[in-house]
């Protein structure tokens, strides 16, 4: 028979290097709370001493970790996001002592000066900024950590406020609302809607809690209140203030950074604009596409829009040779070795991480750079290197496919999954030349498929379901901007062409009138003559027509062979 397993063996397995996070994390954690909140604990009242509420709140926070990881797959906390998050959750527990400080010695003051608080030190509880700690991290590490700090942050309320009935509810509720408020993190203006939201759950909590008390009088009711609606407050200022230091500590990047960047006047996105116009407009495309696919996955779409905005900046330093900035100039390329070639063509990547670590841009849009591209083959230039190792007469070594592939690494987010995606996607719907509806659709099935047989997004997390969204996505954004306009025959200004196609229409009337005159003549005098002039005007308009005939095939094989050369350099 097999042997019963324990509870601990019944858990989800852990690496040993995430159970000492969750180890480290809960002691801290006990630790912090009982050097903090313990000497505020009457401690001749029951139900726990010392030892058990450390005890207590170690092994709840440590369970709650664990579930953490097992639950949340964007749950994965790194030794630097643990002590950021130490260090809020000591920061909120020092504020809890300063708030019970302050309702302690409010609350004498207002008994000395005879008025009575039915509530007593309760009544400034709501005043006190237990939300702030969860705006930092939905701000900062994301959902998954700020709910994580709202319960474990409940627990600890819980253990050291054994007093208050409405205690735990109020912590947990308020903690959550503020990690919903900030959900879509887009302006500054995020935190003062949070700080509302914050305050509009508190004051049932504290309208429950006069009700629990019996209070009778009014003015019971509007102090608890006033407290709801600075608590509030006060979290918006909390955590607006701190968020830049975290960031700038932790090296962190919120959506709130992302946006100031996403402007178009920075410096380097200014200066793409002048030096590779044609790469600046292919980035601000990618831009429209990776945030519409961003956002039907459930990824940063922010973070993806500012990384396609400076994802080939390093194609500044030799703009000309990139097809999207020649502009019908001569190709570079064709006076150089495929090699050569090929060795340009991967030092933008090179010259984009150098350029970024210049301008001190986030690590997050700095790593997008060489994961756009992976470990992705440029393909026209090996094609053409192998045919010419073929072609020569002498026998040529095998050509290096490496050095003719990108050094990678692979896309590793999926943002950058997606960046990866929508750049050769962008590139290919500039050479359908007739951009029907169907025609992207087919071209952007096509090259995903390409990109996912490839194994470029094996350490990305995109899945089957996502690369469906995606390419509807992007088909939607690039049908939009590549469709069908009408033809308008009339011109612009009517009438000033008006007066001068008159006279276009008058000189070809009489024209024709002359030579339906001197046609009638000439037959009368030579009438032998009209068969041969007939058949000497047919002629020559057969050959016209078989001439134009010929001249438009011969243009629409270019035009083929063009389109046909334009893929092979994209790779499909």
């Amino acid at each position: 028979m097999d042997s019963p397993t324990s509870p601990v063996d019944a858990l989800p397995p852990i690496s040993k290097l995430k159970a000492l996070v969750g180890v480290l994390l809960a002691l801290a954690c006990s630790l912090s709370a009982e050097s903090i909140l313990g000497p505020l604990v009457d401690n001749s009242e029951p139900p726990f001493t010392s030892a058990g509420r450390m005890a207590l709140t170690f092994l709840t926070i440590y369970t709650l970790h664990r579930f953490a990881l097992a639950s949340f797959s964007r749950y994965t906390p790194k030794l630097k996001d643990l002590v950021t998050m130490i260090f809020i959750l000591i920061g909120s527990l020092g504020l809890v002592w300063i708030g019970r400080i302050i309702a302690l010695a409010g609350t004498q003051y207002l008994e000395t000066e005879g008025y009575n608080i039915a509530l007593g030190p309760e009544a400034f509880e709501f005043a006190i900024p237990y939300a702030s700690g969860a705006l930092l991290l939905q701000a900062v590490l994301g959902l998954h950590f700020g709910l994580f700090y709202a319960v474990a942050l409940s627990i600890i309320m819980g253990v050291y406020t054994p007093g208050f009935l409405t205690e735990v509810p109020y912590v947990l509720s308020t903690c959550l609302m503020a990690c919903l408020s900030l959900s879509r993190f887009r302006s500054r203006s995020a935190y003062i809607r949070a700080g509302l939201n914050i305050a509009l759950v508190s004051l049932p909590f504290a309208l429950c809690s006069v009700i629990l008390h019996g209070a009778q009088e009014p003015s019971d009711l509007l102090l608890p209140l006033c407290s709801a609606v600075f608590g509030g407050i006060l979290c918006t200022f909390v955590a607006a203030g701190v968020t830049p230091i975290i960031e700038a500590g932790g090296g962190y990047v919120t959506d709130m950074r992302l946006l100031e960047m996403a402007t178009l006047d920075h410096p380097l996105l200014k200066e793409l604009s002048i030096q590779a116009p044609g790469t600046w407009n292919h980035s601000m495309v990618m831009g429209m596409m990776v945030e519409s696919a961003a956002d039907a996955v459930g990824a940063n779409a922010v973070l993806a829009r500012v990384g396609a905005y400076f994802h080939d900046i390093g194609k500044m330093k030799k703009p000309l040779y990139f097809v999207e900035n020649q502009a019908g100039a001569e190709n570079r390329h064709d006076k150089l070795s495929c090699s050569m070639s090929a060795l340009i063509i991967r030092s933008h990547v090179k010259d984009g991480i150098e350029l970024a670590k210049a301008h001190k841009l986030p690590q997050a849009i700095t790593d997008m750079i060489p994961q756009h591209h992976g470990t992705s083959l440029i393909e026209f230039f090996y094609q053409k290197a192998k045919k010419e190792a073929e072609e020569s007469s002498e026998e040529a070594p095998p050509v290096d496919k490496s050095l003719y592939s990108y050094p990678g690494p692979k896309p590793q987010t999926k943002e950058a999954g997606i960046l990866m995606l929508a750049d050769g996607i962008e590139a290919a719907a500039r050479t359908i030349k007739e951009p029907t509806p169907d025609r992207i659709q087919g071209m952007v099935q096509k090259m995903i498929n390409k990109v996912f047989s490839s194994g470029q997004l094996t350490e990305c997390d995109l899945t089957l379901q996502d690369l469906h969204l995606i390419a509807k996505s992007f088909v939607r954004v690039l049908t939009s901007i590549y469709h069908q306009r009408i033809a308008y025959h009339e011109p612009a200004e009517k009438g000033a062409a008006a007066p001068e196609q008159k006279k276009l229409e008058r000189s070809s009337e009489e024209s024709e009138a002359k030579g339906e005159k001197s046609e009638e003549s000439s037959e009368k005098k030579v009438p032998h003559l009209t068969a041969v002039m007939n058949d000497s005007k047919t002629a020559p308009a057969q050959e016209d027509s078989t001439s134009k005939s010929d001249s438009e095939e011969a243009s629409e094989e270019e035009e083929k062979k063009k389109d046909e050369e334009n893929l092979k350099r994209l790779g499909i």
